[in-house]
């Protein structure tokens, strides 16, 4: 799919539907339309005329949705222009607007002789614009700890020192005397609205801000919005509704029933303790001298908050989408809240690949969509900062491919920009490019048919899809299931070995939080965790990753944890846990409960405590657990899905520069099925010729990828047990009449064993001489302005050039030239070959590369050969060759393009 940029409503409905044929021509599947336009001057734009959710706006979304379900495209659209979420029909005092809790400090000390007298401080930070309100709901007195000062960079409060002086205040004054010669610290807390507009306005007249994602008055509102003023009797839905990740601007995150609720839940006061979750500058800067209550009360505000998110935002504006026929699609991070909770109550959890640090980013969004069930998980791609104009098709397959196998199943291209917009220079409007005052470069990309790469985007779009199709099919299957105190999502952390030296041994994971063991699917069966799900054969955890790894947990996941150990479960403890304790404040009583708990697991024979990380390879041998595809050390990762009597996998080399050729032996469901090799690339697929059957429910095969390739792999049970190679002395393929062949420009005789005992020896003849293609013809399509800045004029160049080949920057005349080339050369072959071309003469040719940058597409003779893999050099063209005289093309599309042959 892409993310479609609109400039508000100011778009031709002709237009849109000419873009929509654009992406379904291209061969994408989708679109998310977003009102989107940092580029762009805002004051050459008019929200009240053409803004979101206008009239013009509602027509032009009326005409893509006509257009893209006559085209097979699904469409999503933002919840609210830009973001966060964010509606015209609220100010920053409303109820459903985003809220905040912020506060006033004054000084009590020898000063001001202990005394204080007079209007209470103000707040910290002052009010955005149309902000008018401010609720004054608590003022307290606490004792700054000796030891502390006013100008420490963490201020430490002496707990149990609190006095209410709230009843004390009156309009808005208070008089009052410390009770000793101490320093003190008077704090107001009030409540107001945070005033956040979404990104990059003005985009509604009036203004449009930001609604209250932790209530359920700001879920009513939005939906309420969306029923009266956008979903007509013209459309009921769509495919999702779409919102960005939870970028709010708050002092400290708030919603008008968070004491209740926490009250509630916690069972205490958190105002009691305010002053540990107020933020100044978003960090927190005041703490206890107790630094296992100020931990424990911030851990349990984050979950609240958390779960207020899920129950009052996420739940309900699911349901109201699914009674629309709509899903909800979420970048549910960007806070310290369970994400991964957030990412098992969606339809659809998104991540990014510009926000998200590693793949194990993704492995914590995978976990909780795995344990919701939910079998798309969504990823905002390619969005790579500084790259707009200069992004590649092979740097997306580069950064994608390990994305798949991180379980992504749904890329969504960052982006398609709308044809024009005020200010808008050639080629066109790209909605974040220039970006910012200074006219900086920025997100990539502005993919359409005004780059020359789009030519290519028909062969990216089908690997995409078919890749997409494949690791959507069946239920995905792990290794081991990563336990975190906390449900974070874009942390960057990984797991402790199992995101290094495990993932290169073969561990698949995912990262497991509190909430996602209280799923249903949370059961032990068969000595596996979620075995309807991820199907987790060993469970593993340590301390707290981001409180210096504390040997914390919640009474109820020990609980839970014991149970699954008790069922079988092989579990690895890592760190010392003798002192294990409550993970909230509001469980400190039960530490002890917690403890015993702990101490129970750890003394059964299927759980095994290391005491470090580096001691968690000798933990997992210990434990015995093996996993599901083995190899030796490499950076090949996998994904693996069940589908019903089918096991599909997807091996991807996650490196830059390291390529892979080893043994793999993976998991079969059938002692007789048999291992297809899918080519994403062209759509079709042959029987792995050589292979090992290591046992009736595993086979051992070679895997050779370049680096950052990926490999489509499905195991098929027969009804007959099939011949197949063992080993040889060449290379084995199937060729067009699907037997198989010795492939060799090397004379000799070849030896092959079968698996059924017999030996076949093949006699190669032999073969011409490598060709060094060293004489070319440069034909250049150069991409420049056009009459209008939106049209572009297409200059010619024609070199001759000989090898080695050079980049563009360093031909006449190409220095500055962005395009389209073709490099077209000829070469001859014997009359052994046939005259004409053939797949079937057993005579054949391959095209050996040995650097590029761009996209490329191949035809031989004049006939254009089907897409090939962008990120391998030697490709097949015996099909297309003949004796005598051969005419080879190779069509590149970018910048300052290399070429070697």
């Amino acid at each position: 799919m892409f993310r479609w940029w609109w400039p508000h409503g100011l778009v031709e409905i002709a237009e849109v539907q000419a873009e929509i044929d654009q992406i379904a021509d291209a061969g994408f599947g989708g679109v998310e339309i977003e009102d989107v336009h940092h580029s762009t001057n805002a004051n050459l734009l008019d929200p009240a005329g053409h803004g979101w959710a206008t009239t013009p706006w509602i027509d032009a979304v009326y005409a893509s949705l006509t257009r893209a379900k006559q085209r097979g495209l699904r469409t999503d659209i933002a919840a609210g222009p830009s973001w966060p979420a964010a509606l015209p029909t609220i100010t920053p005092d409303d109820e459903a607007a985003a809220q905040e809790l912020v506060h006033g400090r004054a000084y009590v000390n020898a000063t001001t002789n202990f005394q204080f007298s007079g209007e209470l401080p103000h707040s910290y930070v002052e009010p955005e614009p149309g902000v008018t309100k401010e609720k004054l709901i608590a003022v307290q007195a606490w004792r700054i700890n000796n030891a502390s000062s006013p100008t420490a960079r963490t201020m430490l409060l002496d707990s149990n020192t609190m006095i209410d002086l709230t009843s004390k205040v009156t309009d808005g004054k208070l008089s009052w005397t410390a009770p000793d010669r101490g320093n003190w610290v008077i704090m107001p807390f009030r409540t107001r609205g945070t005033g956040q507009m979404p990104e990059a306005g003005p985009h509604t007249s009036p203004l449009a801000y930001v609604i209250d994602h932790f209530s359920k008055a700001g879920a009513d509102i939005l939906t309420k919005f969306w029923d009266e003023k956008i979903l007509t009797t013209r459309f009921h839905g769509f495919g999702s509704l779409f919102e960005d990740s939870l970028e709010f601007e708050a002092t400290t995150y708030w919603t008008a029933a968070y004491p209740t609720e926490f009250r509630n839940r916690m069972g205490y006061d958190i105002m009691k303790y305010a002053p540990t979750i107020v933020r100044e500058k978003e960090k927190f800067t005041i703490a206890f001298t107790d630094a296992e209550v100020t931990r424990g009360i911030l851990n349990d505000f984050w979950d609240v908050l958390g779960a207020l998110y899920i129950e009052n935002h996420v739940v309900p504006v699911k349901e109201w989408c699914h009674s629309h026929g709509m899903q909800l699609r979420v970048q549910p991070y960007g806070l310290s809240t369970d994400a991964m909770g957030a990412s098992a109550a969606l339809d659809i959890a998104e991540g990014e690949s510009l926000g998200f640090k590693n793949l194990d980013d993704y492995r914590s969004l995978a976990g909780g969509s795995n344990m919701g069930q939910h079998n798309i998980i969504s990823n905002e791609a390619a969005a790579f900062a500084t790259s707009a104009y200069t992004t590649t098709w092979e740097r997306v397959l580069r950064t994608l491919n390990p994305i798949f196998a991180a379980g992504v199943n749904q890329q969504v291209l960052h982006g398609f920009s709308y044809l024009e917009a005020p200010s808008a220079a050639w080629p066109g409007f790209a909605a974040f490019t220039p970006y910012g005052s200074a006219g900086n470069i920025g997100y990539a990309e502005s993919w359409g048919p005004r780059q020359p790469a789009w030519r290519h985007a028909p062969d990216i779009s089908a690997y995409m899809g078919r890749v997409q199709f494949l690791m959507r099919r069946g239920v995905p299957k792990h290794d081991v299931g990563f336990f975190r105190q906390k449900g974070y999502i874009a942390s960057g952390f990984g797991a402790s070995y199992f995101s290094a030296a495990g993932t290169r041994a073969g561990w698949s994971m995912n990262f497991l939080a509190p909430s996602l063991l209280q799923l249903p699917i949370a059961k032990v069966s068969n000595k596996r965790l979620a075995p309807e799900g991820p199907n987790f054969g060993l469970l593993a955890f340590e301390g707290d990753a981001f409180s210096s790894q504390i040997p914390v947990v919640t009474l109820d996941t020990a609980q839970r944890m014991l149970s699954y150990a008790q069922a079988g479960l092989p579990v690895l403890v890592v760190g010392d846990w003798s002192t294990v304790r409550a993970y909230g404040y509001s469980e400190f009583n039960q530490s002890s409960q917690v403890a015993s708990t702990f101490k129970q697991m750890l003394a059964l024979p299927n759980v095994v405590n290391v005491p470090d990380r580096a001691s968690m390879a000798d933990g997992v041998a210990k434990l015995g657990v093996p996993t599901e595809v083995q190899h030796s050390d490499s950076s090949l990762i996998h994904i693996h899905r069940v589908d019903g009597r089918l096991d599909h996998y997807l091996f991807v080399t996650n490196s830059a520069t390291e390529a892979v050729d080893q043994d793999v032996s993976v998991f079969r469901g059938s002692s007789q099925a048999v291992p297809y090799v899918l080519d994403a690339w062209t759509g079709t697929s042959k029987v792995l010729p050589v292979y090992t059957e290591v046992s009736a429910s595993r086979i051992s095969f070679r895997v050779k990828l370049r680096p950052g390739q990926s490999m489509l792999m499905t195991i098929v049970p027969m009804d007959f047990k099939a011949v197949h190679a063992v080993s040889s002395t060449g290379t084995v393929v199937v060729d067009s009449q699907q037997k198989m062949a010795i492939r060799s420009n090397v004379s000799g005789s070849y030896s092959t064993v079968f698996s059924n005992g017999k030996t076949s020896t093949t006699t190669v003849d032999a073969s011409p001489s490598p060709i060094d293609l060293s004489s070319w013809t440069l034909d250049v399509e150069d991409f420049t302005p056009g009459p209008t800045n939106t049209t572009t004029t297409i200059l010619r160049h024609k070199l001759d050039i000989t090898a080695p080949l050079q980049p563009w920057t360093a031909l006449p005349g190409l220095l500055d030239v962005s395009g389209i080339g073709t490099y077209s050369t000829t070469f001859n072959l014997p009359t052994t070959y046939p005259t004409q071309a053939s797949n079937s003469s057993g005579f054949g040719a391959s095209l050996e590369m040995s650097q590029f940058l761009g996209s490329f597409r191949i035809k031989v003779n004049g006939v254009q050969l089907p897409a090939v893999d962008q990120l391998t050099w030697t490709h097949d063209i015996g099909a297309w060759v003949k004796a005598g005289e051969n005419k080879l093309e190779i069509e590149v599309a970018g910048i300052e393009l290399v070429l070697e042959i």
